[in-house]
């Protein structure tokens, strides 16, 4: 990337159109090393970490001005290379430092390692006890010291009381912990912005082989749903028809991968640490569905129909909950139709159902069948999935409303 926007720059380097000028102001002086001449990583790492007007590396996020007199690559790393010093790659030994282990790594914001830690300490600043000592005010510096860089405004005294007309951290009082609210209180729930609440609880996803056991409504009521042809849902525990859909499955992230499947597809030596779609299931599955280790498996969902290979392991487990057992099915989801190695998608199985503040679907959790042997091919693809379909007495979007 340093060295394709190199390349770019130069051949836009005489060019006086203005659409340009974003890409040759650009600050891309990095100085490379090694045979290929990549960009030095600790240069990139001091300017996201900041900068003053005298090219002095900043401390602390506290040191941003709003004046163009500091530059600085996202705050909350600010100060990763303070004192000119690599925090991040500093490694001195647990017996040369206390237990929190400030000098060993860096951890934003401000090498902090437990977010709101003022509140390790009583309204007066005191510790709640010796066993929980963490941060406390010390009352002859003046200052909140401990074992962790405290999370709370320097040298403001437990018994600060904000001015009238005080702005931003100034009207955070002195016995109030949580600098990142607005009122510095810990809130139990959030009181205005969620359309669902105001207190958090538990809800079965939108396909569950369950009932919620604390009340009497299932799923989450403000959920937004498409029940359409196109987006059918399986039904749920009490509904006709969910015993066709026994299952549980879940999607997930694979080690060999890095974010999803098209970024690492195409990568060759990803793909030949993961060379094929597969299925992750319990031994007792695999027995009561006749799924042989190695060999192929269809997952079946009221929208689709997949195959993988099966890996019997006892990393799924199976589990009883309200006095039966259900069984897991384990899916990575990076495989598609493109890249160095293909296979079939996990996220072909699921519908859209999305949680109503801020529309992430239900990637997580859903049910299914699983049989043994591979999908079948074309029409006789669609054939199946409608066979479920009928089977479990799903009409256009299906469903429990």
């Amino acid at each position: 990337m340093y060295h394709l926007g190199r390349k770019v720059r130069e051949k836009l380097a005489n060019s006086d159109d203005p659409k340009y000028r974003p890409i040759l102001d650009l600050a891309w002086d990095y100085p490379t090393e090694g045979p290929h001449e990549e960009p030095d990583a600790e240069a990139v790492l001091r300017e996201i970490g900041g900068w003053d007007e005298n090219d002095n590396a900043l401390s602390s996020y506290s040191e941003l001005k709003d004046d163009g007199s500091t530059a600085c690559g996202c705050w909350i790393y600010c100060g990763c290379y303070k004192d000119e010093v690599n925090q991040p790659a500093r490694r001195k030994p647990w017996t040369e430092q206390n237990w929190v282990a400030p000098e060993w790594g860096w951890v934003w914001p401000a090498n902090r390692h437990i977010l709101y830690n003022r509140a390790s300490a009583d309204p007066e600043g005191k510790p709640w006890s010796e066993e929980k000592k963490y941060i406390w005010w010390d009352e002859q510096k003046e200052e909140w010291v401990g074992y962790d860089n405290a999370d709370f405004v320097p040298g403001v005294a437990p018994n600060y009381v904000p001015p009238d007309g005080a702005r931003a951290e100034e009207a955070i009082r002195g016995d109030e912990a949580f600098i990142l609210q607005a009122d510095g209180k810990a809130w139990l729930y959030v009181p205005v912005g969620l359309t669902d609440g105001p207190f958090p609880t538990h809800y079965e996803p939108h396909e569950s082989p369950f009932e919620n056991p604390l009340y009497a409504q299932r799923a989450n009521p403000a959920r937004q749903r498409f029940p359409r042809p196109y987006n059918p849902y399986n039904p749920s525990d009490g509904d006709l028809g969910a015993e066709v859909f026994p299952y549980v499955f879940t999607t997930y992230r694979l080690t060999e991968h890095h974010t999803a499947g098209g970024m690492s597809r195409t990568v060759p030596h990803l793909s030949e640490l993961q060379p094929e779609m597969f299925c992750e299931v319990s031994p007792e599955l695999a027995e009561q569905r006749g799924l042989e280790n190695g060999g192929w498996a269809t997952i079946i969902t009221s929208r689709a129909a997949i195959e993988a290979r099966v890996i019997v392991t006892d990393r799924l487990v199976p589990l009883k909950v309200q006095d039966r057992i259900v069984h897991q099915v384990g899916l990575p989801y990076h495989w598609g139709s493109k890249g160095v190695v293909t296979g079939d998608s996990a996220n072909d199985l699921l519908g859209l159902v999305l949680d109503p503040n801020v529309h992430i679907a239900e990637y997580k959790a859903s049910t299914c069948d699983i049989r043994p042997g591979r999908r079948p091919r074309g029409h006789a693809l669609v054939e199946l999935v409608e066979d479920y379909r009928r089977r479990a007495d799903i009409h256009n979007g299906g469903g429990r409303s």
